[in-house]
């Protein structure tokens, strides 16, 4: 069992045209990875990363998207980088080992990093908490989210040094735990609509903890739902 998250740079920009004043995408932008984390996902060394590669990109890179990927100029660059960093084909071998081995994946919305990193992950060496914490035809609940809500920590913080694939793939694994221990009590779903519920009146940004105990954020909310620790 293995705790996996993938970061991502743009090669290519999208392409858009203006059709009766509306603006309209004739082609999305190219994406190539950037970064990949792979942590334990069991054991004593169980949160540890035994990969950590920043891919050298072979194409020009015209947007990083630091924000939200962490990867900053030079990263990539094998005559600038501080980075370790690997070929393509060198990084995929490594996951596709891992997949041959029967590694179980835990990680947060894989369907689009498995899409990118061109890996065909059978479902049951999957474990998405994208997937594990939600309803059928309700929104999908943010990393960000769950791991303020059930964890108490805050991540991604948008401070200018944008995510960090480490830190993602530890959330998950701990989001997984967390899942295992409300399904094995039996309270998975009475949890699952307890954050629904919050996200509903309060929004969907991350929570703040008070004392263990989540706290509306500032503002009227909708009367009739009491602080989770109370329902």
């Amino acid at each position: 069992m293995v705790a996996i998250d993938a970061e991502f740079v743009a090669v290519a920009r999208a392409e858009t045209s203006f059709e009766g004043g509306v603006e309209v995408q004739l082609k999305p932008s190219r994406l190539a990875l950037a970064r990949v984390s792979v942590l334990r996902g069991s054991g004593p060394a169980a949160g540890s990363a035994f990969i950590d590669d920043y891919v050298a990109c072979v194409e020009p890179v015209v947007d990083y998207l630091t924000r939200w990927s962490g990867i900053r100029p030079g990263d990539l660059d094998p005559a600038t980088s501080q980075q370790h960093l690997v070929s393509l084909k060198a990084a995929y071998l490594k996951l596709h080992h891992l997949l041959d081995a029967g590694c179980v994946f835990i990680g947060h919305g894989l369907k689009q990093d498995f899409r990118m990193l061109n890996l065909t992950v059978p479902p049951e060496q999957v474990r998405d908490t994208v997937e594990l914490f939600s309803f059928r035809r309700q929104r999908k609940l943010s990393l960000r989210f769950l791991a303020s809500y059930l964890l108490g920590l805050t991540i991604q913080t948008g401070t200018g040094q944008g995510h960090d694939s480490i830190e993602d793939a530890a959330t998950a694994l701990a989001l997984y735990n967390v899942y295992c221990k409300l399904q094995a009590e039996g309270k998975l779903e009475a949890k699952l609509h307890e954050m629904y519920r919050w996200g509903k009146q309060y929004g969907w940004e991350p929570v703040v903890h008070v004392n263990c105990v989540p706290q509306p954020p500032p503002g009227p909310g909708v009367v009739g739902l009491a602080p989770p620790a109370l329902l």
